[in-house]
């Protein structure tokens, strides 16, 4: 996805076949330049700040999901979100499991995240 002087951050594929990508973060980001151009910017802005100083401390823009145990989320001004985890063992990078709007089920959206994160540890991811 980008990479910068302090972080990579990946968009995980959840296909089983490399022919035909199932990627839900960038499915929302492709999303996004269709119908919230100023979201996708906004969205993009953040995440080429995080890959080139780390980890964001303004909550206006990055900060952990409550409960998530390992779970954050970018944010868009207009009020889109990325999830996204550090994984472990692994130095100066973020995957992105997925997307969602403000207002979303916010716990819904966490578990989507961990299983996503689940997979990824596990060995199904791309």
């Amino acid at each position: 996805m980008t990479r910068g002087r302090n972080f990579s951050v990946y968009a995980i594929d959840l296909s089983d076949d490399p022919d035909v990508p199932r990627c839900p973060a960038m499915e929302f980001f492709g999303d996004l330049r269709r119908s919230a151009i100023d979201s996708h910017k906004s969205l993009t802005a953040v995440l080429n700040m995080h890959a080139e100083n780390g980890p964001i401390h303004n909550i206006q823009r990055s900060r952990p999901l409550r409960g998530s145990d390992g779970i954050f989320e970018f944010k868009s001004r207009q009020g889109d979100r990325i999830a996204y985890f550090f994984p472990a063992g692994q130095r100066n990078m973020t995957i992105l499991t997925h997307g969602f709007h403000k207002g979303a089920n916010v716990n819904r959206e966490i578990r989507r995240a961990q299983s996503i994160r689940s997979m990824y540890h596990d060995g199904r991811r791309r």
